[in-house]
């Protein structure tokens, strides 16, 4: 890869000091950050390369979507205006019985998913799949596209219908398959984590022997935390204790697990994660949108503990655009606490970008435009109506801007999309496979 010289915006780093260069650039070398600083500096300095120029518009770190299911992109709207288990029974798992079989339904999934993520400033997804196959297919959509991604591999076990049942040891035993396939590849930018979906859905011993695995692997734990009251009473009826209860006292909760969504969870509860190191990923629109409830992310935030930011599936959000998630993040805590400042731009910004890279154990190599870190990088053109003037480039981003204001897209030092066309897969055709294969599942689904 040739060197990227990128001038004349402003940049936003996220670094230590959260510095913002104005009339900046950025240079990269190979998959590296080689420069970050004023624009007059980098043109004495780099005289060769690929010149893209940011004039009017705003460089930013790739943004770090920290959970999501991108095989729902096929289900948008399918279910609308349900509570989470009646919307899991209803649509979800039904859908899953019918795309469990059929690999080349996910991989297409998966690229539309991919497709969605990167145009929406995304270099990094963190997609749980679930439902029993096709692990593999999703990677593969994740490496073609070029997208950065860790796929946390689901596991069924308890309270579904049988056929996304899976016995515990044969699930571990393919997620170990998956990390020694796939953990490193594509020049390092893919990643595996082990996913007990719910606590309410596992055996106290597979919640058990998953964190053994994620211990001896090194890999994340991604599991769906006190997500809605409906499964918190569900696992008291099972296992006689609240998430959090449960899995602080089986050992469960450490510095590799995340806890996706935590929206019931005590002031108690609160104290057990944050004194286990334990990552939280908050999901709002989903939350809002299932009428889950409203996670007590400044409690979390007061109490120390780091947390990311997801979209969470496209049919629980409709759709994958984190840009918007941070605004429903911002306000949301806003009106809840009747507090302007509870939660603000920079902070939101900071849970898509460096938080999340902190929850992958990445900080050290993405989440923000330092030298040496990964070439991660979005340009976000902001002379448009519904943004300029800009006075306030991460306030005009969280509060102004959308998924579709993004312009260019880097990963790892190689340009994915520029001037909002991909450039590693053929958009349209991916499209127009969706289509075809959302119309035969909806036709199976008889809805």
């Amino acid at each position: 890869m040739t060197d990227v010289i990128i001038k004349g915006g402003t940049v936003v780093t996220m670094d230590d000091k959260r510095r913002i260069i104005e009339d900046g650039a950025v240079v990269t070398r190979e998959n590296k950050i080689e420069f970050v600083g004023k624009r007059e500096e980098a043109e004495k300095r780099f005289k060769t390369g690929k010149e893209i120029d940011a004039g009017r518009k705003v460089i930013f770190p790739g943004l770090i979507n920290a959970h999501t299911h991108m095989f729902q992109v096929l289900l948008r709207n399918l279910a609308v205006d349900a509570p989470l288990l009646d919307w899991l029974e209803s649509v979800i798992h039904p859908a899953l019985f019918i795309l469990k079989e059929n690999r080349d339904d996910i991989h297409a999934a998966a690229l539309l998913g991919c497709i969605e993520n990167i145009k929406s400033g995304v270099t990094h997804v963190v997609d749980n799949h679930y439902g029993g196959g096709n692990y593999d297919a999703v990677i593969e959509a994740m490496i073609e596209t070029g997208i950065r991604g860790c796929l946390a591999r689901g596991i069924y076990e308890l309270n579904v219908p049988e056929p996304l049942r899976e016995d515990p040891k044969d699930a571990i035993s393919d997620c170990e398959r998956l990390v020694r396939k796939w953990r490193g590849a594509a020049g390092g930018r893919i990643m595996v984590g082990i996913a007990p979906m719910h606590p309410c859905n596992a055996s106290k011993e597979l919640l058990v022997k998953a964190k053994d695995f994620s211990d001896e692997f090194g890999v994340i734990y991604h599991t769906h935390t006190g997500e809605s009251k409906g499964d918190q009473e569900l696992n008291v009826k099972i296992h006689g204790k609240t998430d959090v209860e449960l899995l602080k006292e089986l050992g469960v909760l450490g510095p590799r697990y995340h806890a996706v969504h935590s929206v019931w969870v005590s002031k108690a509860e609160i104290n057990h994660m944050a004194q286990a190191g334990v990552h939280v990923v908050h999901n709002p629109v989903a939350n809002m949108y299932l009428g889950s409830g409203v996670a007590p992310i400044p409690e979390m935030r007061n109490a120390g503990i780091n947390v990311a930011l997801g979209t969470d599936g496209p049919a629980s959000n409709n759709n994958q655009d984190l840009i918007e998630s941070m605004k429903f993040a911002a306000c949301l805590h806003k009106v809840n606490k009747l507090d302007p400042a509870i939660i603000t731009a920079q902070d939101v910004l900071e849970m898509a970008t460096i938080n999340g890279a902190k929850a992958l154990g990445l900080e050290g190599e993405i989440g923000s435009l330092e030298v040496g870190k990964k070439a991660d990088l979005i340009i976000v053109d902001m002379e448009k109506p519904h943004i300029s003037p800009v006075h306030d480039p991460v306030a005009s981003l969280v509060y102004c801007a959308n998924g579709g204001d993004v312009d260019t897209v880097i990963v790892d030092g190689k340009v994915v999309m520029e001037r909002r066309q991909i450039k590693t897969v053929d958009e349209q055709k991916v499209i127009q496979k969706s289509y075809e294969v959302s119309q035969r599942l909806e036709e199976k689904l008889k809805i």
